[in-house]
């Protein structure tokens, strides 16, 4: 789990980034890695590889940022 702090931290990033939607991830299966999902229409104006590089540090796990696909999501909490 991820403190209040972190959490904080993480919407403030997408929101740098140019994002202000609901922030979704793919289950999570491994503590070390976090993948979040946007729409492809959310994705494109993003600098993807700067935000994931944010986010694993904020983290301190691996982190990827990809488009939206037919696996279900779960809320980022």
């Amino acid at each position: 789990m991820f403190s209040v702090g972190q959490v904080a931290a993480v919407r403030a990033a997408f929101a740098l980034a140019g994002y202000e939607g609901e922030i979704q991830t793919l289950p999570v299966d491994s503590e070390d890695e976090r993948i979040f999902v946007l729409d492809q229409t959310d994705v494109l104006p993003i600098d993807v590889r700067s935000l994931e590089q944010v986010l694993t540090q904020l983290l301190g796990r691996k982190v990827w940022v990809v488009e939206s696909m037919e696996t279900p999501t779960v809320p980022f909490e």
